[in-house]
Parts: C-alpha cells; structure tokens; sequence
C-alpha cells in the first residue's frame, strides 16, 4: 500500500502505542477542492496503514514475557 509516510508510532511499555506525525508539514499546499480531498484521502489511508503497524507492534509487545526487577 503506498502512502504520504505523513505518520508513524511509538510504542512504550509505560504509555502503549501511540501515533506520532513522521513529517512536517503533514500534506503540501492545496489551491483547489480537489487537491484537499486528493490530500486528505493520502493522510487516511496513511493513518489506515499505521493502525495496522500499530496493531502489529502491540500484539509483539504484549507477547513478551514481563521482566521484572
């Protein structure tokens, strides 16, 4: 699935998986309708492809065995 790689995640044991914006500005300047929807349906499906990344990294995380000490 190609996306605008606009997001990303982190994952922590403290706070769990969590997106964060990979770039900045998030989409290029818009001058028609067009190009906004053009533009907003790349950050969905984007946002779409980090949720299952997301899924992904927290099953692996919450299948590790808890350390403790």
């Amino acid at each position: 699935m190609g996306t605008v790689k606009a997001f990303d995640y982190e994952i922590s044991p403290l706070r769990g998986v969590q997106v964060v914006p990979a770039k900045t500005p998030l989409m290029a300047g818009c001058v028609t309708d067009g190009e906004i929807d053009t533009n907003i349906k790349l950050l969905k499906d984007d946002l779409d492809a980090v949720a299952v990344r997301m899924k992904a990294a927290l099953r692996k995380e919450q299948s590790k065995p808890l350390r403790i000490g």
